[in-house]
Formats: structure tokens, C-alpha cells, sequence
């Protein structure tokens, strides 16, 4: 397809697995753009310029407006949530289209607490939650469960500045710690802890309509001894599933966010101890860091989403769900990989390359 398209905060490792995948069109014309004078030089995109922070909205459209009208830009695509809200908020005064979802969409899946109970509303499995205003809520907590440990995080709620944050814990004095360092008071959550799986489950949309999805479990993470849990938003190995419950939840959260859905969304799910799967957020408006695991493997969704936002359509149309062979690895670390491998490759190297 014949297009010219500006990515913003191109050096990020989201951006970046985005360009990749739109680098396998050559007739694409690709842009990047970055606030870091640093991280642009990461980009892979042929043209590189910087821009101001989006936070400055006046001088970051001004600045997106000008590379728009220098090199005619048909789409311009964010892979963060903070540009993704301001583009979406001012697509009117843009020089170029946006594909993104409504304003309000956005701040829902970026509210955990407000998704939260927009789901149990809904009647969809989520995991028993309580917002904490004050050492009053926190207590009542820990008192009225016994299990632990008890997960608290970032609630996501705008104004509190507070995002992932997350650690399970074990004691009252533990979480009115963690709370205390964030300053968290009626800016996190509490959440029973689920053990099982860790999954995510991906979908594009074009006016409520699922045009495809895909599945994957989470087996591992790159540095998870940074992290308190030890888990990261960057995973190091990634298996595609098929499970047809996921298939059917997905698509539900999703929509019952926005039953006018429209651009690329991804929902997280964490199992309980029977298996279950749990939503636990959604992401709106934007891949994955590692959603070029699909591309490669055959399901290549920034060109879908290309194709979707200036077409209204897509040729061939994939599968609606579980376009992609289940068992398919993807497996990297910092500086090293990305490796796709078939389970069955993966468990005959490990039988069979014993030194």
C-alpha cells in the first residue's frame, strides 16, 4: 500500500516493534518522531526528527502538524498512551488522520479502577477489588481476607500520576509502605492475588466490529529482578494459545468499554487457582511492546490497522480469532533475540541438544 506514515515516539521499544512490522510493506513511506534527543536515534524509521513533549500540547501539535505538511503524512500512529489520548483529544486540528478510539474509551481502559467496575457491571470475571482512600480502607482489607498475599497497584486514575506500581503483599504494614512511597492514598487499588497463567489477549476493531484477535501466555520476563513481583510490561518469552473462553472475554471487555470500538486494543487476563481467567486491564489505542511476535509469525497487525484507518477494509481478511498456530514462541532479552519457534522445535532441541 501506497502511504506515508508518522510514528511517534519512535525510539521506544513499542514504536520501534511497530516500525518493524510496517517496514515489511516497502511501498510505506516512514516517519519518526521523538521528545528524546536520545531515544530517537533508536527509531528505524528512515526520517527521524524530535518534538517537543506531548505534555506541551500547543507546541507538540504544532510540531506534529509541521512534519505532517512537510511529508504529506497520510496516518499518524502512537504506540503510547499519553500521545495516543492527546492526538485523539485534538484529531480535529491535525494535519493528517488518526486511527484511535474516543477520548472517553481511552480514559477507561487507562482507569483500572474505572474498567474495574465498568466489568463487574457487566457481569464479566474480574478479581475482587477495593479502591483505597485512606489506612481505614487498607485495614478492612487485610481484615476481612485472609488470603495472601493481597495485590496492590496503580489504580490508573487520572490526576493521581500513579501507573503499574504493583506489589503483592503479605502484611498490612508491608502495603501501607508500598502506599506510603507512592504517596498511593486514594490513587491505588487492592486486588486478590491470582496465581495462575499470565495472559493477553489482542483485537482490532473498525466501528464495534472484530476484524481479528489472538492470544498469548506470558511464560517469563526480561529483568524480573527489578521488579518487586517479578513481573515487567516486557515479556521475555511469549506463547500464542487458543482458548475460546479468552476468545469470547476479549472481545466482551473490550466492547463493553466501547461497543463502537475502533483501532487496536489488548486486554490482560491473570488465572485464579482453578484456571480461570480474570480481567485485570485493558489497553486501548495501542500494540504491545512485543506485538511484532505476530508479524512475524504470519498476523501482521500495524499493516492491518494501515490498511483498516485509510481503506475502511482488509484484503484477505484474517480469521476472526486464532488466526495463528497455537504453540508459536517468541524469545528475547535485552540485546538479544527475537527468536519465533515452534513448541515442538523447542522440546525436541531440549531432548535432543543435551550436551
Amino acid at each position: 500500500m501506497k502511504a506515508t506514515i508518522l510514528i511517534t515516539a519512535a525510539g521506544g521499544p513499542g514504536a520501534v516493534n511497530m516500525t518493524r512490522s510496517l517496514m515489511m510493506d516497502p511501498e510505506l513511506k516512514l516517519i519518526g518522531c521523538d521528545a528524546s534527543a536520545h531515544y530517537v536515534h533508536l527509531a528505524a524509521t528512515p526520517v527521524k526528527a524530535i518534538v517537543p513533549r506531548c505534555a506541551d500540547i500547543t507546541k507538540y501539535l504544532d510540531a506534529i502538524n509541521r512534519l505532517c505538511v512537510r511529508h504529506q503524512i497520510d496516518l499518524v500512529m502512537p504506540n503510547n498512551s499519553l500521545e495516543a489520548h492527546v492526538l485523539a483529544a485534538h484529531r480535529e486540528q491535525l494535519e493528517a488522520s488518526v486511527f484511535l478510539p474516543k477520548v472517553e474509551t481511552l480514559e477507561i481502559a487507562n482507569s483500572k479502577w474505572r474498567s474495574f467496575k465498568l466489568w463487574r457491571t457487566h457481569g464479566l470475571p474480574v478479581p475482587k477489588s477495593w479502591l483505597i482512600q485512606n489506612r481505614a480502607n487498607l485495614r478492612s482489607v487485610f481484615a476481612e481476607n485472609q488470603e495472601r498475599p493481597i495485590w496492590v497497584r496503580g489504580a490508573g486514575i487520572p490526576g493521581k500520576g500513579i501507573g503499574g506500581a504493583a506489589l503483592p503483599c503479605k502484611s498490612l504494614h508491608q502495603a501501607e509502605a508500598w502506599i506510603d512511597f507512592y504517596n498511593g492514598w486514594g490513587g491505588m487499588m487492592a486486588s486478590e492475588y491470582l496465581p495462575g497463567d499470565n495472559l493477553t489477549w489482542i483485537g482490532l476493531f473498525y466501528n464495534g466490529e472484530l476484524i481479528t484477535s489472538c492470544s498469548r501466555r506470558r511464560l517469563a520476563y526480561v529483568i524480573p529482578h527489578v521488579s518487586p513481583s517479578g513481573i515487567t510490561g516486557a515479556p521475555a518469552i511469549s506463547e500464542i494459545i487458543h482458548r475460546s473462553e479468552l476468545d469470547a472475554l476479549g472481545e466482551q471487555a473490550a466492547l463493553a468499554v466501547d461497543s463502537e470500538l475502533t483501532g487496536v486494543s489488548f486486554v490482560d487476563f491473570k488465572c485464579d487457582s482453578e484456571g480461570a481467567p480474570r480481567i485485570t486491564e485493558m489497553n486501548a489505542g495501542r500494540f504491545g511492546t512485543t506485538h511484532h511476535f505476530y508479524s512475524v509469525a504470519g498476523l501482521n497487525l500495524p499493516l492491518m490497522y494501515v490498511e483498516l484507518a485509510l481503506t475502511g477494509t482488509v484484503e484477505p481478511k484474517p480469521s476472526t480469532y486464532n488466526p495463528l498456530p497455537e504453540g508459536l514462541t517468541w524469545i528475547r532479552t535485552l540485546d538479544a533475540g527475537p527468536v519465533l519457534l515452534s513448541r515442538g522445535a523447542i522440546e525436541r532441541f531440549a531432548h535432543d541438544g543435551k550436551a
